[in-house]
């Protein structure tokens, strides 16, 4: 008996290298997740919802910190790092094409 992958709950297949999502070149935006401590002020201020905590992640402080889950959808507009009371976010511009 063959079973489509498709239809088994919870069954991954490989994924296809024509849909998959292309990683920016260059990532707007730096945490410094050593010294984030979870507050989530800033996924409350992201305006995109691009930022989440990271669960598999536990930082030397014993926190979860902030990552980044969509560079594409960061605009920069750094209204995480105004909300942010440990200053963990640094952002950076895309080249300029000459």
């Amino acid at each position: 008996m063959t079973v489509a992958l498709e239809n088994v709950r919870g069954a991954r297949s490989a994924p296809d290298p024509l849909r998959a999502p292309r990683a920016p070149t260059w990532s707007p935006l730096a945490i410094a997740s050593d010294r984030c401590k979870g507050c989530e002020l800033c996924i409350g201020a992201c305006p995109h919802h691009v930022l989440e905590l990271d669960p598999g992640v536990v930082n030397p402080l014993g926190y979860h910190p902030i990552r980044l889950i969509d560079p594409a959808g960061c605009t920069s507009c750094a209204l995480c790092a105004k909300v942010c009371p440990d200053a963990v976010f640094t952002f950076f511009a895309p080249r300029k094409e000459a």
